[in-house]
């Protein structure tokens, strides 16, 4: 069955779903591009939101920022006398009203330029020593403050003087302070809760909320939404439910708001809804419906009909073809008549073929069964012959001649009793001439030990004579020369004919004692082995072994793939 996509509704449909794509595209592109106007409409909403609840706070730490750059030109200029840093920073904090400490931290780690306390040494904070590797501007959160003990937000500044950094200015501010700035909530618009949090992922702040720390979410998703500056996202918490969350970048790289919302606030956040797209796609549907009814009764199932009626005839079924009605297409029915009258030209050449082949068959047969006649007549002429000789020389010499026309016969008999000539099994010929030399053998050799192993092969017309007669002659010296190969035991023939890897392999052994296989001389039944197994292109090998079995004579001949038939024989020609 051929594939779909092969067929020609298949291939039609596709064809006008190419056509339709440009308007289609056209007017599912405007249906998305307005959700999506829409959407980030939504989005920006939702995050204005956010900054707008962290007004106050972002104000403040600004300011911070500000006053920490204008600080550290003011404080290098005092890094000499840290009584008179110490009470400028002093002055400074006293003055803004909400900053809670300000100090300056060497390159070494020691902060002796205090606005309050006493100084303090950061050189084994891994912190602090971060910080001198790779100095920038950060924002962090200190539960305990190491000067002021309390929780605090500490704005950090590097100093540089002609690239060298002189240390840090750190300022910090206290949660009072950020409480005494923030604007109250508005409790349909704002985030549940919003943090101010450093660049990475570090709660600075909060609003007030019992469950703020519950709210937050977990703090790998954070990382990553950080660093992927994610406008808007829904993750679960850091206690298991699932919120929205928007993050704004307030301060690049450095402070970031996040809004906790909750889960059903992205219904605000109009869906992508399909059925908008429906339109669309129901006029493709209506269209390659359309085509697709049109093929299917117009063509397809005509078609169908003329390719049932040609697989019957392909399968041997010679009835008339069915003709297409009246009201198929003219040119699906000129199709139709021409393979009626293909077909009954067909049928009309097959029938005179095999009249043809059965005559020549027969005449073949008639040849083989004529030849076998003669060649009989003739061994028959010799026995006639031989009766009247008295030279054994004579009647030796005659006797092989007369062995070997009945041996021709015999092949000729076999190729004659073949249904099939050109599947010949040569197992039976060969099978054929064993018996037939074994039975005229009984009266020289009575104790002769067979042992015989065919495999069914089928080999090529033109080599089933030349493999036969040279078999023949094999077994014949063999029968002839076999003698026991040992004291008590029986003289052995042993005879195979094997099928392996793509080519054929024929062996004949005897056995010989170890007297007569210095006798057994090459004679003129060796000669004609080898024009035999020139004649078929064979590997021929004949000599005296000698082997685990003991002494013998062994006579071999291998067929390549080019002695075979390559055409598959019909099921009878491979039966025993």
């Amino acid at each position: 069955m051929p594939k779909i996509s092969n067929r020609l509704a298949t291939r039609l449909a596709i064809l006008l779903t190419l056509a339709l794509a440009p308007l289609g595209s056209v007017a599912i592109y405007s249906e998305f591009d307005t959700w999506r106007t829409q959407k980030e409409a939504s989005e920006l909403q939702l995050i204005s939101r956010t900054v707008d609840a962290v007004t106050g706070q972002r104000a403040l730490l600004e300011s911070a920022m500000i006053a920490s750059d204008t600080l550290s030109t003011l404080v290098v200029d005092r890094l000499g006398n840290t009584t008179a840093c110490s009470a400028f920073l002093a002055d400074f904090i006293s003055e803004s009203g909400f900053y809670a400490f300000a100090g300056f931290i060497d390159a070494e780690g020691q902060m002796a330029c205090v606005s309050e306390g006493e100084p303090v040494d950061f050189s084994a904070s891994e912190s602090f020593a971060q910080s001198v590797e790779s100095p920038r501007a950060w924002f962090s959160f200190q539960p305990t403050g190491a000067v002021t003990g309390r929780p605090v937000v500490l704005i950090n500044r590097p100093v540089f003087e002609e690239d060298e950094l002189l240390g840090f200015l750190s300022i910090s501010i206290s949660r009072r302070s950020f409480d005494m700035i923030a604007t109250p909530p508005d409790s349909e618009n704002a985030p549940r809760v919003s943090y101010l949090v450093n660049h990475l992922g570090q709660t600075l702040t909060s609003s007030e909320n019992p469950d703020a720390d519950e709210l937050l979410p977990k703090p790998d998703i954070l990382d990553d939404a950080i660093s992927d500056r994610r406008g808007i996202f829904s993750a679960r918490t850091v206690g298991g439910n699932e919120r929205l969350f928007t993050l704004a970048e307030l301060i690049p790289g450095q402070l970031f708001v996040l809004g906790s919302w909750n889960a059903d606030q992205s219904h605000s956040l109009r869906q992508f809804n399909y059925w908008q797209i429906g339109f669309p796609l129901l006029m493709w549907l209506a269209s390659v419906a359309v085509v697709m009814f049109a093929i299917h009764y117009m063509v397809a199932r005509h078609l169908r009909h003329i390719n049932t009626q040609l697989r019957r005839f392909a399968l041997g079924n010679r009835a008339e073809f069915q003709r297409l009605p009246d009201e198929a297409p003219s040119e699906l029915r000129e199709i139709d008549s021409t393979f009626t009258k293909m077909a009954r030209l067909i049928s009309r050449d097959e029938v005179e073929r095999e009249n043809a082949l059965r005559e020549k068959t027969v005449l073949l047969k008639e040849v083989h069964h004529r030849v076998k006649n003669n060649l009989q007549l003739i061994a028959s002429i010799l026995n006639l012959q031989l009766r009247r000789l008295t030279d054994p020389e004579a009647r030796a010499i005659l006797q092989g001649v007369q062995s070997r026309v009945r041996s021709l016969a015999s092949i000729h008999r076999k190729l004659y009793e073949q249904n099939r000539i050109s599947h010949s099994n040569a197992t039976e010929f060969f099978e054929t001439i064993l018996r037939e030399t074994l039975a005229l053998a009984k009266s020289e050799h009575t104790d002769l030990e067979v042992e015989t192993h065919f495999e069914p092969v089928v080999l090529a017309p033109d080599k089933i004579i030349p493999s036969a007669l040279l078999f023949a002659e094999a077994l014949t010296n063999a029968v002839k020369h076999a003698s026991p190969p040992r004291k008590n035991a029986p003289p052995q023939l042993k005879v195979s004919f094997l099928a392996r890897d793509g080519h054929a392999e024929l062996r004949v052994r005897n056995s010989l004692s170890s007297a007569a296989t210095e006798t057994v001389t090459y004679g003129l039944g060796q000669e004609l082995m080898t024009a035999f197994a020139l004649q078929v292109h064979g590997d021929f090998e004949s000599g005296p072994v000698q082997d685990a079995q003991g002494h013998g004579w062994e006579t071999r001949l291998r067929l390549g793939d080019s002695g075979l038939n390559d055409t598959p024989p019909p099921p009878d020609a491979l039966k025993d």
